[in-house]
């Protein structure tokens, strides 16, 4: 048993007396935070392996914010689940060989869908539990796959969308926009699936076979996962256009420009988008209308909002909180120890990492 292992097994064993075998740290002090009217709601940390003779310090790769939950994957492929309102530890185990691809989670039904190489693995957060997983019999892409009632949906390596049953991952059916784009992303209902491909379409069908409904198509290539947010779907293109499209019959609602090609995806929240555009910054459109509300220059991802204000990681490790209202900044707090953060979308909860050690912070309610 390694050292993670046995601290995982006590991590376990203690929840029951609240008591974690992981001393952490405040990530950023409370007074600095509280000089912002912010406040730490829970400190945590995880068991990340220490650099050996011959292997470096386990870092965290990415963190992802889905539902109640925190998934943290690390460059060892070994992935962490916390409930993101109170920091305990849900899960841990590893999904992977290291170096081997490992997507994004989908969630459908309270359960967390990985594709990890060729297998498909599918968490049960709330029990802290490993379903199952299966080995994928196509050869797929590390896109993000997507479930509903009926099936799965896996972007392929060989440009065509395989939609399979749930219980054993047998294709069923295939589709394509034109068999010479690939699918680079997919997103489903119990109704329709939506999915991307690298020659800018957008399509739309019914969940159930290839019957098209309607199709978008952008003049540069779509990279970036799609984001729907209620009855809609961003879409980010590398034709610099960003594009709010109505999920029931495809019509643009608008399309910002960015002028740059856009490589990651929007984060829409609740009245206002933020996207990410290389060379430019990170800008804030307000949802209804497609203006801009401002353009932060050094500005790399949005941590949350609460509101009219934003919180936005800098180049700099630096967390500026933007008036979305008066389009100008109201502070900046030194975030310097921060190496790793998440992108919320949900609510004010800030996510930030150093190393091993995680916090939840939110502002302070007068």
């Amino acid at each position: 048993m390694t050292l993670r292992n046995f601290c995982l097994s006590w991590s376990f064993v203690l929840v029951f007396l609240t008591i974690s075998p992981l001393k952490s740290n405040a990530v950023v002090t409370e007074k600095l935070l509280n000089q912002a009217n912010l406040a730490t709601v829970w400190q945590s940390a995880i068991a990340l392996n220490p650099a050996g003779q011959t292997s470096p310090q386990e870092k965290v790769q990415r963190i992802t914010v889905l539902g109640d939950y925190l998934y943290i994957l690390t460059d060892g492929n070994y992935l962490f689940c916390l409930n993101r309102n109170t920091g305990q530890l849900q899960f841990g185990d590893s999904v992977a060989t290291p170096r081997l691809p490992v997507s994004e989670p989908a969630d459908y039904n309270n359960i967390a869908y990985i594709i990890a190489a060729n297998k498909l693995v599918a968490i049960d957060p709330k029990q802290g539990t490993m379903l199952y997983s299966k080995k994928i019999p196509f050869l797929v892409s590390s896109a993000a796959a997507a479930a509903n009632s009926s099936y799965f949906y896996f972007a392929g390596a060989d440009r065509l969308l395989h939609i399979a049953n749930l219980k054993d991952v047998r294709e069923v059916f295939k589709a394509s926009a034109d068999k010479v784009s690939d699918v680079t992303s997919v997103i489903a209902t119990d109704s329709f699936v939506f999915f991307a491909t690298d020659g800018g379409d957008v399509i739309c069908m019914t969940a159930g076979g290839p019957k098209k409904k309607w199709q978008m198509n952008a003049d540069g290539a779509i990279t970036a996962p799609l984001v729907k947010n209620g009855g809609w779907i961003y879409t980010s293109s590398k034709d610099t256009n960003l594009y709010k499209l109505d999920a029931k019959n495809g019509k643009m609602k608008w399309k910002f420009r960015a002028g740059s090609a856009l490589l990651t995806s929007a984060r829409a929240a609740e009245n206002a988008v933020y996207q990410y555009a290389q060379g430019k910054g990170l800008y804030a459109v307000d949802a209804n209308s497609g203006k801009q509300l401002w353009l932060l220059a050094e500005g790399v991802d949005l941590l949350a909002q609460d509101g009219n204000t934003a919180y936005v990681f800098d180049k700099n490790n630096m967390c500026i909180a933007m008036d979305n209202k008066e389009a100008k900044k109201i502070y900046t707090i030194n975030f310097a120890s921060v190496t790793s953060f998440a992108s919320n979308v949900y609510d004010s909860s800030i996510y930030i990492m150093e190393d091993k050690n995680i916090s939840c912070v939110k502002p302070i309610r007068k």
